[in-house]
């Protein structure tokens, strides 16, 4: 089962990323053509697109996946109600999205505010839900090559857009833009080709009312949940900006910050991957064999991340030195030691995320995310001027910790729960982990080394001796 999880999420869930996860290739290319303040424009703005793409869903994907699971032969009638509502709903609200954008721009790109508000706002309007149907489909029916080949493609015209715009045409953070809102019309073609030509998927704008308040009951309590989630990740760059914390240093954070998004498109691909066998599990109510097999995939994932960050992290210095050239963008890479080793909190999130869920408790999510999200947020006013931008990195960390284990001990969870999951202990080796990964970000080459293939053959031989227990037997 790991090896099948795996492989999907490289296929399919890595794969529906690769538009960004291709940027990191472009990077040694595009690097010495950029500053931080072109960081932090591009900082910036795309974590007030973050925000609103989130509101813009009304947390429907929830809505998607169990009409998809619970009424295999009439969830199309469900998704096309669904898109119609959404299509109406879209226009007015990318509408306001435009304008907000218009005037939060930072003042640094003053001169593009239009263009970076349209070619931002558009795609909200237009794309996301066929997009969001189109990832949905594919992941549930496990069909992982049409979405690999759309994100092949989509990819690859991404990075050339990007390396035209900012290397050759030297147009510096607007490059970005162009290159999103490129990437988003080919891949909506590519998605509405597969949606409504092959699935016969359209929108019914006839749509039926009742059907839609009964679904937004069950997906709108997760829109305060998802929104958290997404200022939890985006909204230190925010308080900078409030803060009036210069553009050059929200450019150097924000490039720090990067690299923990990158690792959480792999963690995303991750999770897509693992939510069909979580449902497979769960939908054997009060079965403790079950229980257990969620548990081993649970802890497997946890290790398997411990694992990468705690490499990634120990090498972090000389992959900045790799890829980033320029020198100043280069002095971030500490920060991105912290960020990233946060954003272990991700399976065991994934287990009481997918409870919950599937029991549809979505209306307890927010008590995770919301004092996850507000408490990053009211830590990094009061910390922030105290002790500098640096501050919004360690109450990140600290957020996402919270995020990944006090759904353990919420009521809703444990009514439910049959085995235990040790949260204190796996917190307690995560944050080990970074304190020797930082301590040892400045060492020797050989010692580095060592340690790397120390650790490669622990995890190796934890996977040998781990997999079968890892075997579906339910």
């Amino acid at each position: 089962m790991l090896r099948k999880l795996l492989s999907h999420a490289v296929i399919y869930g890595l794969a529906a990323q690769v538009p960004r996860l291709a940027g990191v290739a472009a990077l040694p290319l595009i690097t010495r053509y950029l500053t931080p303040a072109d960081y932090g424009v591009a900082g910036v703005v795309t974590a007030y697109i973050s925000v609103f793409s989130m509101l813009q869903s009304l947390g429907l994907s929830v809505v998607l996946v169990n009409s998809y699971a619970r009424q295999p032969l009439r969830y199309p009638w469900v998704w096309r109600q669904l898109n119609g509502f959404m299509s109406v709903w879209s226009v007015v609200y990318g509408a306001v999205v435009m304008l907000a954008l218009y005037f939060l721009v930072p003042d640094e790109a003053d001169a593009h505010r239009l263009q970076i508000a349209l070619l931002s706002g558009l795609p909200i309007t237009l794309f996301i839900m066929t997009e969001m149907q189109s990832n949905i489909y594919f992941q549930l029916a496990q069909r992982p090559l049409p979405m690999a080949l759309r994100s092949f493609i989509v990819g690859v015209i991404g990075v050339g857009v990007n390396v035209y715009t900012i290397a050759y045409l030297k147009m510096g953070y607007m490059g970005w833009f162009y290159s999103a809102f490129t990437t988003a019309v080919v891949s909506f073609i590519l998605s509405g080709y597969s949606i409504y030509i092959r699935q016969k998927l359209w929108p019914i704008f006839n749509f039926k009312w009742w059907r839609i308040k009964q679904a937004l009951r069950v997906s709108l309590p997760v829109v305060p949940h998802s929104m958290a989630i997404f200022m939890l990740e985006t909204s230190d760059r925010l308080v900078l900006d409030v803060l009036r914390v210069p553009v050059q240093r929200i450019g150097l954070y924000n490039m720090a910050a990067s690299f923990g998004s990158y690792f959480m498109i792999a963690s995303l691909a991750v999770s897509q991957a693992a939510s069909p066998f979580y449902l497979q599990y769960l939908s054997l109510q009060q079965d403790r064999e079950a229980a257990v097999k969620v548990r081993q995939l649970t802890f497997a994932l946890m290790g398997l991340f411990l694992f990468i960050t705690s490499v990634s992290c120990l090498w972090m210095r000389e992959v900045f030195i790799v890829l980033i050239k320029n020198e100043a963008l280069q002095q971030a890479y500490p920060l991105a030691i912290i960020i990233l080793m946060g954003y272990n909190y991700r399976p065991m999130y994934l287990a009481v995320f997918n409870t919950l869920t599937y029991r549809e408790h979505t209306n307890k999510l927010w008590r995770i995310s919301g004092v996850a999200g507000v408490g990053n947020i009211v830590l990094n006013f009061i910390l922030v001027p105290i002790f500098g931008y640096e501050a919004a990195a360690y109450t990140t960390f600290a957020a996402l910790m919270y995020m990944g284990y006090a759904g353990f001990y919420m009521k809703a969870y444990k009514a439910t729960a049959m085995v235990p999951y040790y949260p204190i202990a796996w917190l307690a080796l995560t944050v080990s982990l970074l304190f020797i990964v930082y301590t040892l970000a400045d060492a020797s080459l050989i010692t580095k080394s060592i340690l790397t293939a120390v650790a490669g053959l622990l995890t190796i031989l934890a996977v040998i001796l781990y997999r079968r227990k890892l075997q579906p037997q339910v």
